[in-house]
């Protein structure tokens, strides 16, 4: 009895612990189960913190509106591509309301919405820089490697002297150019000195090309006023900067000089043979290209690389057989030639990062990856698919829609590109214009006299029109330049003298 009576407790105790080690393996099992649940929820988590840690940053620029379906189709490629390079980082374009580009902007960052990234133009960028509203992107830039790689020398002196607009893009002061089959008509020689290019400019002038039977048709026009053909000849007239050195070895303002005297006897006597389009002062850009077009005049004066491109594809698409030559400048008497002088006080327009971006390392970190390599040919060539396909032996093929593409960001002028960009004349205009390379010497102007300075160019401009002309005798320029210094002229020349190394 008593056996049994053990036999049982030992059974009792048997059972309990097969139970006690049955409940731990569930409780070890469920534990297990749960710390499976839990690290699946760190990786779910973890995922979702990788989408937090993207960064929107907003994106103003003319022209590139978010309710545009190609800009918004670039945008979203763009960020893709941000992404796979570990950018994390999203552009969000900002729509403007319609109007004047940069008072609508002005409006916004004056209501404390400036957007992260902003492309400026039109100088209005100055005012607010003085408020401290923009970075001082100087460090950022020169400690990029990708920015001191791409930028070329003339970039690198405007951000020293400006530190808040970045801008890279090729050297294109503008160049004239001409109408090959005009030349051939008049048996005419490609033109090298001043008196060439008046010799053909007149013989266009003379000739009826429109073929119409009146006298209409001219050598040249202009836009608005005088600053293209100054541009081809200021040099040839010993004006190759803004300011230059007289006799006592001081800076004088170029346009008060008796060199300027004579380059405007010069536009007067192509005014006085009709030469010279008598509308070049209402002459806006696009009426100008279309007298190229239609036969009005034989020459064209434009920005080298693509608009020069531009002007030539056109002609050829207006079914007219031939094609344009790019010219040097021309030499005048003592042989000096040259194109407009490259301003290098900062850059006229460009992009700019707000103070008030909470992601300012990252704003920069995005315009950087746009100079780079992979940026570049994103930015250069647009989308895959769109722009342009990759064959099986993986050549870049362009499509139809390349030929309306255009860079958003930047033009690296040293990035090597897998197909050609530029063609042949743009190629060519290029290599002249980078061969008559010179800086300007001039200088910001002081908010003190920036209102005499406008005055002052006003003048100039009310005089310079009115000598060429006819209206004004060529005498009357002393007079402006009597003028000029009384408006001003003579404090702003001393400070040429002491601002200008």
């Amino acid at each position: 009895m008593r056996y049994r009576v053990i036999g049982m407790y030992l059974y009792i105790i048997v059972i309990v612990v097969m139970l006690c080690s049955c409940s731990n393996m569930d409780s070890t099992t469920y534990k297990d189960e749960s710390a499976n649940v839990t690290t699946n929820s760190t990786n779910t988590n973890t995922d979702s913190q990788k989408q937090d840690k993207v960064t929107t940053l907003t994106l103003v620029q003319k022209d590139f509106s978010p309710y545009n379906n190609e800009d918004n189709e670039y945008i979203q490629e763009i960020n893709k591509t941000l992404i796979e390079n570990n950018i994390q980082a999203k552009l969000e374009l900002v729509e403007l309301p319609k109007g004047d580009y940069s008072e609508q902007l002005k409006n916004i960052i004056d209501s404390g919405n400036a957007p992260d990234i902003i492309w400026f133009r039109d100088g209005m960028d100055k005012d607010i820089s003085n408020k401290g509203q923009l970075v001082n992107l100087t460090k950022y830039v020169n400690d990029s490697d990708v920015f001191q790689n791409s930028m070329e020398s003339y970039h690198k002196t405007r951000i020293q002297n400006y530190p808040y607009l970045l801008r890279i893009r090729y050297n294109t002061p503008k160049i004239a150019a001409v109408r090959k089959d005009w030349l051939d008509s008049l048996s005419l020689s490609v033109p090298v000195t001043v008196d060439d290019y008046y010799n053909v400019l007149k013989a266009f002038a003379n000739s009826d090309f429109d073929d119409n039977g009146k006298k209409d048709t001219y050598g040249i026009t202009a836009t608005g006023d005088t600053t293209r053909l100054d541009d081809v000849f200021n040099t040839a007239f010993g004006l190759p900067t803004t300011w230059v050195k007289n006799e006592n070895d001081s800076y004088v303002y170029s346009r008060v000089t008796h060199n300027e005297k004579e380059k405007l006897l010069f536009y007067r006597k192509l005014m006085e043979e009709h030469i010279l389009d008598p509308n070049y002062g209402t002459t806006k850009w696009d009426t100008m290209e279309e007298k190229l077009y239609n036969g009005k005049v034989g020459m064209i004066i434009g920005s080298s690389g693509k608009v020069i491109d531009i002007y030539n594809r056109k002609l050829i698409d207006n079914e007219v057989n031939t094609e344009l030559i790019a010219l040097h400048p021309p030499k005048g008497k003592e042989g000096l030639a040259g194109f407009a002088p490259i301003n290098v006080n900062g850059e006229e327009r460009g992009f700019a990062i707000s103070s008030t971006c909470e992601n300012i390392d990252l704003a920069f970190t995005v315009l950087e990856f746009m100079a780079s390599d992979k940026g570049q040919f994103l930015d250069r060539l647009g989308i895959e698919g769109r722009e342009y396909n990759i064959d099986s032996n993986g050549k870049v093929i362009c499509t139809n829609k390349a030929n309306q593409w255009y860079a958003r960001f930047f033009d690296v002028p040293s990035w090597e590109s897998p197909i050609p960009l530029l063609s042949e004349i743009a190629k060519q205009s290029l290599q002249i214009t980078e061969s008559y390379y010179i800086e300007d010497n001039s200088f910001n102007i002081p908010k003190e006299y920036k209102s005499k300075w406008e005055s002052m160019n006003k003048l100039y401009r009310e005089y310079s029109y009115k000598i060429i002309s006819g209206e004004y005798e060529l005498n009357k320029f002393d007079e402006f330049v009597d003028k000029w210094y009384m408006m001003g002229g003579k404090e702003i020349t001393e400070l040429a003298n002491k601002t200008i190394k």
